[in-house]
């Protein structure tokens, strides 16, 4: 009898814990699957996952857009430019903050994110990759040094692309993996489909403007997310500098350095911010463009070895940037 009891009782607590939303609000973008969570947690197993793996059951049901369109100042000095600004406690799961995560943005070089992601998904980080004459004379935006003929590894040209933001490093890893850029393309949003991001669409590999490339900043701390599966990601994501070796066109060997975009990480007092003493920044991605302004998806650890992911998108200067991120930071992210 108590057996029976019991499990009615389990039952009982496994459909509320389905039901419970009550009347929902229009929901955030995506059905996320247990398998998807990084932490494993068997959400999608109980009921459907309508937000982001990362965020716990407990949370599901309290996500909605009210949460995501709070009365917030975006930019205290142009109150009506809109941008969006989110704050992820990813050691417990919960959503700390969030302003428009889920509203249409350009994303410039955090498209950068997912070109990593869907190259991880299909090669291995020491496969060769030979500088074609294609991959050598695209110089749109941001590059590094390759030239024709040059011979990089995956991991290479994602030190490239991921640390110094290069755009030439995009292409030339859309080009090694699906044979053209715009068979990447495709393959980047197949694969943002199977995430859950219904609204959003890539339209490159390096996130140069196009007005069709329109991503959320929600799909994009999934991308973020899913991207930290990988090691050799996590290792990439925390570098300031690193020296890579290559072989040129006539077999000698070479090396190049890569510096990294993240100005909170950097040491000259002409580009550095500074942070909370108390956080250690593990990682991030930036992105600029006349278009999609300053922006960077952000992954920190305080002094209690709690985790947060960040996310600003739209500031107007380099400077609004890191002070909302700053703002942020010391506001959500230095408590227990």
């Amino acid at each position: 009898m108590k057996k029976k009891i019991t499990a009615l009782l389990l039952v009982c607590v496994l459909l509320f814990g389905c039901t419970g939303c009550g009347k929902k609000k229009k929901s955030l973008l995506g059905d996320y699957q247990s398998k998807d969570s990084v932490v494993h947690q068997d959400v999608g197993a109980q009921c459907e996952a309508r937000y982001a793996p990362l965020l716990s059951q407990f949370f599901l049901c309290n996500i909605d857009h009210d949460m995501l369109s709070t009365d917030y100042v975006f930019d205290e000095e142009k109150t009506d430019r809109k941008g969006s600004a989110f704050v992820i406690n990813r050691t417990k799961n919960e959503l700390v903050f969030g302003y428009r995560m889920d509203e249409l943005f350009y994303p410039a070089s955090i498209t950068k994110l997912m070109t990593a992601l869907v190259t991880l998904n299909r090669c291995d980080p020491d496969e060769k990759v030979v500088i074609t004459k294609e991959m050598a004379e695209f110089t749109r935006g941001s590059v590094e040094e390759l030239k024709e003929g040059d011979v990089l590894t995956v991991h290479d040209l994602l030190l490239c692309m991921l640390v110094s933001s290069a755009n030439n490093a995009a292409v030339a890893l859309a080009i090694h993996v699906a044979g053209s850029e715009s068979a990447f393309v495709e393959l980047m949003n197949q694969e943002m489909r199977k995430l859950g991001g219904l609204n959003t669409n890539f339209a490159n590999a390096s996130g140069l403007h196009d007005d069709k490339h329109k991503t959320t900043p929600y799909d994009m701390y999934i991308v973020y997310q899913e991207c930290t599966k990988y090691k050799e990601f996590r290792e990439i994501i925390a570098l300031t500098e690193k020296r890579y070796n290559y072989t040129d066109a006539n077999g000698a060997q070479r090396s190049r350095t890569v510096k990294t975009t993240n100005c909170f990480k950097l040491t000259d007092p002409k580009h550095h911010y500074d942070y909370p003493d108390s956080i250690v920044i593990l990682g991030g991605k930036t992105g600029t463009t006349n278009y999609a302004g300053y922006c960077m998806i952000l992954h920190v650890r305080n002094s209690y070895g709690t985790e947060y992911i960040l996310g600003v998108f739209r500031a107007e200067t380099e400077e609004k940037l890191y002070h909302k991120l700053n703002d942020l930071l010391s506001t959500y992210c230095l408590q227990e």
